[in-house]
C-alpha cells in the first residue's frame, strides 16, 4: 500500500509537470464563468458534457502524454526496480488519470449549487465517474501503447473521437434524434456520457443505467486483462 501511494504521488507530480492539471483548472474556471450567464436548466443540461470531457478526453491525453514522456525519460524502467507489481503501476496510473474527472465533477457541482442552487446525488455521480474513468483509462492505454510518440497518440485520439465521442456530443445538443440512442450505446463514450447525465439530471432510465454500467465494467476488464497488461509489460521491458 505504501509503494502504491508513492506511485500515485509520482503520477500526480507528473500531471502537474506536464501542465495538464493547471490547464484543467483554468478550464474549470471558464466553465464557472459560463454558468453565470446560463439559466438553471441550461446549466444542468451542459454540466454533464463538461464532466464527461474531463473524464474521457482529458484522461486519455494525460495517459498518452505520461506514457510517452516516461519512455523518453526512462521512468518506467526505474519503476520496475521498485518492489511493486506491474498491476500496481497500472493502478497508480488509472487512479491519477481519474483526478481530472473528479476535479471537474467537484468544480461543476459546486458551481451548480452556489450559482443556481442545483443539487443531485453526488455519490451516484462519483460511482459513475469511477466506472467511466476506468474504462477510458483502458482505452487511453490502448491508444498510447499502439502509437510511436505523443503526436501519433493524438492522431489516434482524433480517430477515436470521430466515431465514438462526436456522435455523443451531437446527441447532447439534439442534433442526433433520441430514437438512435440505443445504437450510440455501443460507444463506450456515449455509455459514460449517459451515466453522468443521469446522475446530474436525477432522471434515471434503469435499463440504460444497468446496461451502461455492465458494458463499461466488462469492457474495462477485457481491455486491461487481455490487451493493456501484456503490451504495457512488453513495452516496459523494452524501455
Amino acid at each position: 500500500m505504501r509503494n502504491l501511494k508513492k506511485l500515485v504521488l509520482g503520477e500526480l507530480h507528473r500531471l502537474i509537470n506536464y501542465k495538464i492539471l493547471p490547464i484543467s483548472l483554468v478550464t474549470a474556471i471558464i466553465w464557472i464563468i459560463i454558468f453565470l450567464f446560463l439559466s438553471e436548466e441550461e446549466a444542468r443540461n451542459i454540466a454533464p458534457l463538461l464532466i464527461f470531457v474531463d473524464v474521457s478526453m482529458m484522461s486519455i491525453i494525460l495517459i498518452g502524454a505520461s506514457h510517452h514522456f516516461e519512455k523518453q525519460e526512462g521512468t518506467i524502467k526505474s519503476m520496475m526496480m521498485m518492489p511493486v507489481s506491474m498491476g500496481d503501476i497500472l493502478l497508480a496510473k488509472v487512479l491519477s488519470s481519474m483526478v481530472l474527472g473528479l476535479e471537474s465533477a467537484i468544480v461543476t457541482s459546486a458551481a451548480l449549487y452556489f450559482i443556481h442552487g442545483v443539487t443531485f446525488n453526488y455519490m451516484v455521480l462519483l460511482i459513475f465517474i469511477i466506472i467511466a474513468g476506468v474504462a477510458h483509462a483502458a482505452i487511453a492505454f490502448i491508444l498510447a501503447l499502439n502509437s510511436k510518440d505523443f503526436t501519433s497518440s493524438l492522431g489516434l485520439l482524433m480517430a477515436y473521437i470521430l466515431p465514438f465521442q462526436l456522435p455523443s456530443m451531437l446527441f447532447t445538443f439534439g442534433i442526433i434524434e433520441k430514437e438512435y440512442e440505443w445504437l450510440l450505446m455501443f460507444s463506450p463514450s456515449h455509455a459514460a456520457s449517459s451515466l453522468i447525465t443521469f446522475a446530474v439530471s436525477s432522471d434515471y432510465d434503469a435499463l440504460k443505467v444497468l446496461i451502461g454500467c455492465l458494458y463499461l465494467v466488462f469492457l474495462s476488464i477485457v481491455l486491461f486483462r487481455y490487451f493493456v497488461y501484456s503490451k504495457f509489460k512488453s513495452n516496459a521491458v523494452r524501455g
